[in-house]
């Protein structure tokens, strides 16, 4: 006669592996929610990111028409400063953030630029100056300038989240 004396361990063995799968099943999950909050943030962050950046690309045309034209016409629907193209034709460079001034809002109130007058630089190497043998400021026909603006665009999201985008924009007229 044989004797069967196992006492339980089968038990015990399944109900071991079954609490190793249920671990492993748990950090699966809670690996996957951390995935999924990261890429959450990081799609927040481009759309801000994009906003900022589109608004940014949207004022320089802005300075463009505000130095060549003397106006902001087309743009007064987003312009919040209304003396804008005075400021950009004076040279005076603003140390001010753009939370604090904002020159143009875009993106339906979700993004808000400033936009500064840095200063002016003469273009040395004109044609007409290599042509006529001068080095230097104010010894050749030359004239030309360049005028370096600074854009800073702030843009806004769910759950305040923030992007920002600096950009330095040469006019040259």
């Amino acid at each position: 006669m044989i004797t069967k004396n196992n006492n339980g361990y089968v038990l015990v063995t399944a109900l071991l592996m079954l609490l190793v799968l249920t671990v492993i099943g748990l950090a699966a999950i809670s690996t996957s929610t951390l995935e999924n909050l990261l890429s959450g943030n990081i799609r927040l962050k481009e759309s801000n990111l994009a906003i900022a950046d589109g608004c940014s690309e949207l004022s320089l045309m802005i300075i463009e028409r505000a130095v060549r034209n003397e106006d902001i016409r087309g743009f007064t629907d987003i312009v919040t400063d209304s003396s804008l193209s005075q400021e950009l034709r004076a040279g005076a460079f603003d140390l001010d953030e753009p939370s604090t001034n904002a020159d143009v809002t875009c993106s339906a109130g979700l993004s808000v630029v400033d936009v500064d007058v840095m200063y002016p630089k003469w273009i040395g190497g004109t044609s007409i100056e290599f042509a006529a043998g001068y080095e230097g400021l104010g010894k050749g026909g030359g004239s030309g300038y360049a005028t370096y603006y600074r854009v800073n665009a702030a843009g806004t999201g769910l759950m305040n989240s923030a992007s920002n985008v600096g950009a330095v924009y040469r006019y040259v007229p």
